[in-house]
Parts: structure tokens; sequence; C-alpha cells
């Protein structure tokens, strides 16, 4: 019984000296930082290849998209064209999200080849049919994408065995090596084909104008406001919260931030309820 009391004893004094109060979680450090900001993606992920609304997104964006396509006219003396986005606007990509979050790895260059190359990126909901239907209604489809000069091949081969029309050297236009990823080079080289682009569709606000590019999601908004009109009509908006330009726009500071600053950015963007 004395050794019982003593044990006892010793146990109140170490938890004096060290706190016996619970331990509060460690601040984010460079090996977990990383992790924490790839886990986050996961109910957007999880979202993206379960729920049935991205489906229905989509048909409706594509449903809108063919809609505007009919009603909209060329300037005269040119043709009907349409500029899509490829990346989570034609084709999924959430497996290659879905290996990051499973191996909590950062997105680089060098995997995003190895899955560009494996072809294996599926069909969004309505845009394979979408692009038939421009091309059997005397619409040229051009395929603007990011994607890097290295990966075209690939992309052809992607893009053509899930049953796309029109995809030619002249139709899929891939970010110039060494080049900028605004777009804006890019529209103008299909005008320039004598193309008048009617619609566009794309996830990302970048995929309509260079004017919101790189910009902070203060002055994405205002974009978006100044030309509310446009939308459902012109430009065509599929969702994508797992990843895109409005990452960026939440500072100015983001993309050079270390992971850490990052997790903190994200979290101080954070709209809450006080509760009370």
């Amino acid at each position: 019984m004395q050794r019982l009391t003593r044990g006892i004893a010793l146990l109140a004094l170490g938890c004096l000296i060290s706190g016996c109060a619970p331990r509060q979680p460690p601040a984010a450090t460079a090996s977990t930082a990383q992790a924490q900001l790839t886990s986050q993606t996961v109910m957007a992920v999880n979202w993206i290849q379960q729920s049935g609304e991205i489906s229905a997104l989509a048909y409706q964006a594509f449903n809108s998209a063919q809609t505007a396509f009919l009603q909209a006219k060329a300037r005269p003396g040119m043709k009907k064209a349409v500029v899509v986005d490829l990346d989570e606007t034609m084709i999924d990509n959430s497996a290659y999200a879905g290996w990051q979050i499973k191996h909590a790895q950062p997105f680089s260059a060098q995997t995003w080849s190895q899955w560009t190359q494996a072809r294996e990126a599926k069909a969004m909901p309505g845009a394979v049919a979408f692009s038939q239907f421009v091309a059997q209604h005397g619409g040229r489809m051009f395929y603007v994408s990011n994607r890097a000069q290295a990966d075209f091949a690939a992309t052809v081969d992607n893009l053509k065995a899930l049953g796309f029309a029109d995809v030619t050297p002249q139709s899929l236009l891939l970010k110039p090596t060494g080049g900028s990823s605004d777009k804006t080079a890019r529209f103008h080289e299909v005008e320039q084909q004598g193309y008048d682009i009617v619609v566009y569709v794309g996830d990302n606000l970048n995929d309509f104008s260079g004017e919101p590019y790189h910009r902070l999601n203060s002055e994405r908004r205002d974009f978006v406001n100044r030309h509310q009109g446009d939308f459902g009509r012109k430009y065509i908006v599929l969702p994508n919260p797992s990843y895109g330009d409005w990452e960026g726009g939440l500072s100015k500071d983001y993309w050079p931030a270390s992971d850490e600053q990052k997790l903190k950015i994200r979290a101080e963007r954070i709209d809450a309820w006080d509760g009370k």
C-alpha cells in the first residue's frame, strides 16, 4: 500500500512538471505540410468521382453550350468556332489527383507528364457528344490546353480513343514550349485562321480571357461581375473544386510561399461564423 501511494505521488509530481493537460497538435512542419495540403483535396476528389451532381452540372454546361452555339452568329466572312479547355473541362484527370492523395505527393510536371503519357483520362459527361455536335453543325472545335508540347501525341491518342471530333495539329493548341500559359495568343491564332469564337468552355476563368490571368480573386470576381451577361451564353463554366488559378488568387504571395505558409493562407481566407 505504501509503495502504491508513493507511485501515485510520483505520477502527480510528473504531471506538475510536464503538464497533464491535453497537448496541442504540433504546428505543420516541412515534412507534414505538403501531406496536409494534398489531403485537403480529398472531399473535392470524392465529389468529382462519386457524386451525381458533377455529371448533372457537366450535362447542364454542354446543353447550354450547344444552345449557345446554335444561337450565335459568326461575324461576316468568318466561320463559327468553339474553344474548349481540356483538363477538367472535356476530360477528367481526377485519378491523378487520387494518386496524389494516396501517396501524399504534390503536383509536379514530371508526374503529370507520366499521367498524361498513360492516356487514361476519361471524358467528362456530355463532352464527346458536344464536340461531335459542333462538327456536325458547321462549326470547328479548337482544344486550347496548357499541357506540354512533349505530351502532344499522348493527348491526341487519348482524345481520339474517347471519340472527340476533329482532333488535329491545327485544332489542338497546347502551351508553346517556353511560352506563356496565358491563352490569349492562342485565341488570336484561332481568329487568324478565319474563325469567330462564338463559345468558350472551361473550368477556369483564364479559359475565357487573359484579363483574369494570375489575378487576385477579388479581381477575378470583378471580371465575372462585369461579364455576367456572357455566362451561359458565350462563356460556359464547368466546376473544378480541386485546383485552378483561383488558388494562386488567394494571395499575391501564395505560389512563392512555403507549404506551411500556404496552409496558413488557406486557413486565413475562410470566412467563419463565430458560433454566437
